[in-house]
């Protein structure tokens, strides 16, 4: 029938002794796939109720059976159309290209090498590009200033729709490792954090805003020691940001009279974690005694011309003593067989050529048993250095989430402008994945698993060879609920 809208409708309807009712409207089309498509939909509507007279005579030819139709073709589109929203709505279709767009969407959906992509982008996606293409993307996205307009776009958008004034952000670095043996440009041998060291690495430095959200990413030679990212990172961050009062979180790793003299110079706040065993024997003591094994006691002590705020815990001085007591087992199991020594020991000392424990090390152990330190240029409160500390569990996040969800390593890639493309698409997948697990206040891996259940699936009517799509329809309250939010997001 014609609406008053100038469309034309599919109805369910009935007539009896002249009276039509009408059972089910099923909706309006304007094209002839929505017609078919809305046809196929009235004649499953009618098959499920028996109230509704059914045709007693031979087969209606026009009526379409079940075995009249295949399913030709199933692709999670649902998920792609999302992915694309939101890599839209992160400011990150500034660049303009869609080989960049799909890459980064890939990346989330199922993160592989470039060749292994590009066919994951046809199979699931419908999307068609050679290998060749890909390259040649990366390349030209590097030389277009991907990286920085990624970075600009993220730090805008954390501003503008995360409501973040960016005066507080958390600092920390990782090592990729290659499978290779081969030092060049960026990739070189160094401590590795993923205990590779008979391969060449990279080191990357991240910068997070409080929920996690990347804001900003560096790469390194493999063997630049991470206290030395620190400064210029920090610098860039800051040029960014344009904030006279940031305030760099970070831990003790960071931590040396340079970086802590550059950053009052540049007039940066920062609180980072203090190593205490490395305290003048003095100062340990004065904080010893302060704290006195009282739990939560907090106490402040002048270190570097900052204040050093250090708090004992119960839990830490019970977990510190267990690992104690472990590395004490070792080290006495060690000396009683001296010729298994291959390697340093904490508690163990050579004198003359003899292993022997060492007493002094343990009673200072001890004394720093459920104390933590936390060195700070700011007029925080002690209370509240302590909890922004404790809140660099999301940068350690980000990192898992890059290593193990979008599976940045190991890297096979050989030139430094490749590597460092692959590692923006990362950087890009790492900002859709917080942005959706802070909406969702679920993680990413069951995101991805919801989105999932929605298919698109294109049906093909055998006799005409007459094509529709149609999704999947899901029944589940609370899963229906939760596809509904995902709808909304990116918009």
């Amino acid at each position: 029938m014609k609406t008053k809208s100038g469309k034309f409708a599919i109805q369910v309807v009935s007539k009896h002794h002249g009276k039509l009712t009408v059972h089910k409207h099923i909706g309006s089309y304007q094209t002839e796939r929505e017609k078919i498509q809305l046809i196929f939909e009235a004649n499953l509507f009618i098959r499920d109720h028996d109230n509704i007279q059914q045709n007693i005579f031979e087969r209606d030819e026009s009526f379409i059976h079940p075995e009249d139709i295949k399913i030709t073709q199933s692709r999670p589109l649902f998920l792609y159309r999302l992915l694309c929203r939101i890599y839209d709505k992160l400011g990150f279709d500034v660049l303009s290209d869609g080989v960049i767009r799909d890459l980064v969407v890939a990346r989330v959906y199922s993160p592989v090498s470039k060749k292994e992509t590009a066919e994951i982008l046809e199979d699931a996606f419908d999307r068609h590009y050679s290998l060749k293409t890909v390259y040649r993307h990366l390349k030209a996205a590097i030389d277009k200033g991907l990286k920085e307009k990624f970075q600009s776009a993220l730090i805008s958008f954390a501003q503008k729709e995360l409501h973040d004034s960016l005066r507080l952000v958390f600092y920390d670095v990782t090592t990729l490792a290659f499978d290779s043996q081969t030092k060049a440009g960026l990739k070189d041998f160094g401590f590795s954090k993923d205990h590779r060291f008979t391969d060449v690495q990279i080191v990357v430095g991240l910068v997070v805003n409080r929920q996690g959200f990347p804001l900003y990413f560096d790469i390194f030679n493999g063997r630049t020691f991470e206290g030395k990212t620190f400064i210029s990172v920090i610098e860039n961050i800051k040029d960014l940001l344009k904030n006279p009062d940031l305030v760099v979180i970070t831990d003790a790793a960071m931590i040396s009279r340079i970086n802590i003299e550059e950053l009052d110079k540049r007039h940066i706040g920062f609180i980072v974690g203090a190593r205490l065993a490395n305290l003048p024997a003095t100062l340990q003591n004065a904080i010893y005694k302060t704290t006195s094994g009282q739990d939560r006691k907090i106490t402040t002590v002048d270190y570097l011309n900052h204040r050093l705020i250090c708090q004992y815990l119960g839990k830490r001085a019970s977990k510190d003593r267990s690992e104690r007591e472990k590395q004490m087992i070792k080290a006495n199991s060690m000396i009683a067989s001296p010729s298994k020594i291959s390697r340093r020991f904490r508690f163990v000392k050579t004198i003359n050529g003899r292993y022997e424990i060492n007493i002094a090390l343990i009673e200072k152990a001890k004394k720093l048993e459920g104390i933590k330190g936390y060195l700070t240029n700011t007029e925080l409160d002690e209370n509240t250095v302590i909890e922004r500390y404790h809140d660099l569990w999301r940068i350690e996040k980000s990192f898992r989430i890059t290593k193990s969800d979008l599976e940045a390593r190991p890297v096979f890639l050989r030139l430094d402008k490749t590597i460092t493309c692959h590692l923006v698409i990362v950087f890009a997948g790492l900002a859709i994945c917080r942005y959706l697990e802070i909406e969702m206040n679920m993680s990413i891996q069951k995101i991805l698993k919801i989105a999932q259940k929605i298919l698109t699936h294109k049906l093909t009517i055998v006799k005409t060879r007459e094509t529709g799509f149609i999704e999947t329809s899901i029944e589940n309250p609370e899963l229906c609920g939760q596809i509904e939010k995902l709808k909304t997001l990116g918009h």
